[in-house]
């Protein structure tokens, strides 16, 4: 449902849900459709559907949580300093128009598109036959009614078919924020050093402040430190299997069945 583009498949997917357990339905409609479904959505989420970002990040500071603030601050600083310069060098060091991940998309969409057949209404209105389906194609307003032109902000399949029909180049239909050249942007901005402490020059206002600790009612148990992994991160639990006749679901202890043959 999340990640369905058009209503119609969201409706399909929430109806599928809710034979299963109509409260999971009235908990995502209490929630806001449009805080967490792709098809309702009020703004341009560029593909980003998840909080796999600040996740990561935090996962990364899992020991660092337990310094003062200030070393915090600090190793947080060279941690960002470190991502920057390896992200520039494979920027740098990039070959294509665009950033690896969107470009591996768009050849996946382009060989989507090689089935497609493209009957041109005007000079930017087309239909697009796939797999049986009609779908309307706005070449000038860089719209498709799978409306994945739009939201994803580069070519469709069905964009694709068009734009091979009329000979374009495909890289004017992308945003620009795909490109190496704006990847190159993101990381241009160093992140400073910062110097010793005995050289730090600290107005009076702030010396004389007095910082107390947060009010923060401490819960009961251990405080989870691991991030809560998805139902796709997470390994599957490894079946049992006989030494002896190779069955899964006993040992060898308990087989009664003839030894396996090689």
């Amino acid at each position: 449902m999340a990640k369905a583009y058009i209503v119609e498949k969201f409706d399909y997917h929430m109806a599928e849900v809710e034979k299963i357990n109509k409260r999971v339905k009235d908990y995502l409609m209490n929630v806001g459709y449009e805080r967490w479904s792709r098809a309702h959505s009020t703004v341009n989420k560029t593909l980003t559907m998840t909080s796999n970002i600040a996740e990561s990040i935090n996962a990364s500071l899992k020991a660092a949580r337990e310094l003062p603030v200030l070393p915090l601050l600090d190793y947080i600083r060279q941690l960002i300093g470190r991502w920057n310069v390896t992200n520039l060098k494979n920027a740098v060091e990039s070959f294509t128009d665009l950033e690896k991940k969107y470009d591996t998309m768009l050849m996946d969409n382009l060989e989507l598109s090689h089935q497609m057949k493209v009957t041109p209404s005007t000079s930017y209105l087309y239909s697009v036959l796939d797999k049986g389906k009609q779908r309307m194609l706005f070449l000038k307003d860089r719209t498709c009614s799978c409306r994945r032109f739009q939201m994803d902000e580069m070519p469709c399949a069905h964009a694709w078919a068009v734009l091979k029909y009329k000979y374009i180049d495909h890289i004017e239909y992308f945003s620009l924020y795909y490109t190496t050249k704006y990847l190159l942007k993101t990381y241009e901005i160093p992140i400073y050093p910062v110097p010793d402490e005995s050289t730090w020059k600290i107005p009076a206002e702030v010396l004389n402040k007095k910082v107390l600790p947060s009010d923060v009612t401490k819960t009961i148990g251990r405080p989870r430190k691991g991030r809560c992994k998805p139902i796709s991160e997470r390994e599957r639990k490894r079946s049992i299997s006989c030494g002896q006749c190779g069955e899964e679901g006993r040992n060898r202890k308990t087989c009664r069945n003839n030894p396996k043959r090689g």
